[in-house]
């Protein structure tokens, strides 16, 4: 009958290490379970040992001292060396009155200070300097302006933006993405899965330039492609994610926020990436809301998305991510709105703050406004759904229209073509207004459009006769009921 194996914590690797260095005959299995659980004991009685002095000097902290106290009680010869302790300060006794009558037979209370020693600065600067200083130029300072009304001035003492350097980094993927302490949980299996999961997901440049892949001209996806979309498949139907996802959360919003101003390919691949997973209805995603929702709206809002300056290559444009971005946000409202309450009020409440919210300057400088805010702004804002619309975008009568068309002026100076700002919004008004009746015909009152929300609207509007009709028909009316309110509060008594 053999023995029980016996379970511990200190590796046998480490006893067979040091056996292997030492003139001794190769160790059995047996001894070296043995001889680990043996060390362990005694790990576990200093230790112990230890822990008493601690509590006795009234510590939290276990210090080296301890073991060395622990060592003598245990009678074992101190292995450890403590430092030198520090030199004790010399307490200066100050004698205090008596408040009593008799203060000659009153004992006068007496009570400890550390004196401070007074420092002559005159000697100090007396002193010679060091010889690095002393042989140097010396320190030298010059004044200039960083910003001047919030724009940075084209001086030698600060840098142009295009001369800074870029910030295109790319999420760390496959074995490297995993910490310390999930290689040290996770089986072998789940971390061979998480690593090709991740290096699936996104894959690098230099194999793939452009992402999401095009097909070949033979009308086939490069293997990068294929790898890509089978592993956005994993993420939306694979039970076993439940295995990982605690790590694979934590490396999607990591990888957000660290490479925003990378690839819009690259941003793309983990925004896919993080949608496919709240298609599983294997797993349980809802305890991580808290950590998937901040890197969505930093998509949506952030300003530079992207390369700056852009690389100028086909694909995703950062108006496309910043949609793509609140179509997932979108989902994420709809399928846990109902079960939190309060998720749907703080969501719109903080892109009607950034609608709302005046232009800053633009860290890319006065050529570069930041109109990607309000783009996402509305993206997100339609994405909520109607109610969202038309408490922030729509308002009462149409008013904000006014506001965001002086907005685009702003923020599209010369641009004659229609704005993605208006292109958002154009897209959430159809969200609020009626469906279109079959058969009907009509034109559009481009006139009416302008002089109630402005010239950008209406070129918004130019080939959307339905939704110019209604956006006018919907004004008239809010004025009207805004009238017969008026009316009502001057004709109520007081």
């Amino acid at each position: 009958m053999t023995a029980p194996a016996t379970l511990g914590i200190y590796p046998t690797e480490s006893v067979q290490e040091v056996a292997s260095s030492l003139p001794l005959d190769p160790l059995t299995p047996a001894a070296l379970t043995s001889l680990a659980a043996d060390i362990e004991y005694r790990l576990h009685l200093i230790t112990q040992e230890a822990k008493k002095f601690m509590v006795h000097a009234k510590r939290g902290t276990l210090r080296s001292e301890d073991i060395d106290h622990a060592l003598e009680a245990l009678n074992v010869e101190p292995i450890l060396i403590p430092p030198a302790p520090l030199s004790q300060p010399e307490f200066v006794p100050v004698s205090l009155p008596s408040s009593s009558s008799h203060s000659s037979n009153a004992h006068q209370p007496t009570i400890y200070h550390v004196p401070d020693d007074e420092i002559d600065f005159s000697t100090y600067l007396k002193q010679p300097l060091p010889p690095g200083v002393a042989n140097s130029a010396g320190v030298k300072w010059k004044a200039h302006w960083l910003a001047v009304e919030g724009i940075q001035p084209a001086i030698a003492e600060n840098p142009a933006p295009k001369e800074r350097p870029s910030s295109t980094q790319q999420p760390t993927t496959g074995a490297a993405a995993l910490g310390r302490t999930a290689k040290s949980h996770l089986p072998q299996e789940l971390q061979l899965y998480f690593s090709r999961l991740t290096s699936a997901l996104v894959p690098s440049l230099s194999v793939l330039p452009q992402l999401p892949g095009q097909p070949n001209s033979d009308g086939s996806l490069p293997d990068a492609e294929r790898h890509r979309l089978a592993a956005l498949a994993s993420l939306r139907s694979d039970a076993a994610i439940a295995g990982i996802l605690v790590y694979l959360v934590k490396w999607f919003a990591d990888s957000l926020q660290k490479c925003l101003m990378s690839a819009c390919g690259t941003i793309g691949c983990l925004v896919d990436g993080v949608e496919a997973l709240l298609e599983n209805e294997s797993i349980f995603v809802e305890p991580y809301l808290h950590q998937i929702l901040p890197p969505l709206m930093s998509v949506i809002l952030t300003v530079p998305l992207g390369p700056h300056p852009p690389s100028g290559e086909k694909g995703l444009t950062p108006f496309e991510l910043r949609s793509k971005a609140s179509q997932v946000l979108g989902k994420v409202a709809k399928q846990y709105g109902s079960t939190y309450p309060g998720l749907l009020p703080r969501l719109t409440s903080t892109l009607t703050r950034t609608l709302e919210s005046s232009p800053f300057p633009s860290p890319l400088g006065a050529s570069t406004p930041p109109s990607g805010r309000y783009e996402g702004a509305i993206l997100g804002l339609s994405a909520l759904g109607p109610h969202a619309v038309r408490t922030a975008i729509w308002g009462t009568r149409g008013d904000p229209l006014r506001r965001l068309d002086d907005l685009a002026f702003r923020l599209y100076p010369g641009q004659r073509s229609k704005p993605n700002l208006i292109k958002a919004g154009v897209k959430a008004l159809t969200l609020i207004v009626r469906p279109k009746p079959e058969g009907w015909t009509g034109t559009v009152d481009t006139q009416g459009v302008e002089s109630e929300f402005g010239a950008n609207w209406a070129r918004g509007v130019e080939k959307r006769p339905w939704l110019a009709s209604e956006l006018l028909r919907m004004r008239r009316q809010g004025e009207e009921e805004g009238g017969v309110r008026g009316d009502m509060d001057v004709d109520t008594p007081r």
